[in-house]
């Protein structure tokens, strides 16, 4: 499987999260994604690696947002993404990374507005944030 597949999986179990626990976990797994392409593709293409460095630094903080989450299931299972090599273009590769990161942030942000506990809320906002900057930092012309 390549990368894109993989960020394509991750785009489809978000769009399938129904409820604020769901959304949660497909967050914490989005970030993890993202965390472990920012750390392979830095070092493929010197103009992306500022960009690559501080969106994985926005994906630890939007993971750490909703890590103690009230509705936060307990498990989080590792990417699979993590072991697959950087191939192809790294700027296809960064689009789609900010594609991902701006659904992410869109469903967190309904999550935000479902939410009935005050914490989820607060937690879902803050990492729609970390991954609205994702989405900045690697857009093309971002």
């Amino acid at each position: 499987m390549n990368l894109l597949k993989e960020i394509d999986l991750a785009r489809q179990r978000l769009l399938g999260a129904d409820d604020v626990p769901g959304l949660l976990s497909a967050g914490w797994e989005i970030f993890e994604v993202v965390m472990a392409i920012a750390a392979t593709s830095a070092d493929k293409s010197a103009d992306m690696y500022p960009a690559f460095t501080f969106a994985r630094g926005s994906a630890v903080s939007g993971r750490n947002a909703i890590a103690f989450a009230p509705s936060m299931p307990a498990c989080h299972a590792a990417p699979s993404v993590a072991s697959l090599p950087v191939a192809g273009d790294v700027h296809e590769v960064a689009d789609a990374v900010a594609g991902l990161a701006s659904a992410l942030s869109a469903r967190l942000r309904e999550a935000a507005g479902r939410a009935s506990d005050a914490d989820d809320r607060a937690a879902c906002e803050d990492a729609a944030g970390h991954a609205d900057q994702i989405s900045k930092l690697l857009a093309r012309g971002g």
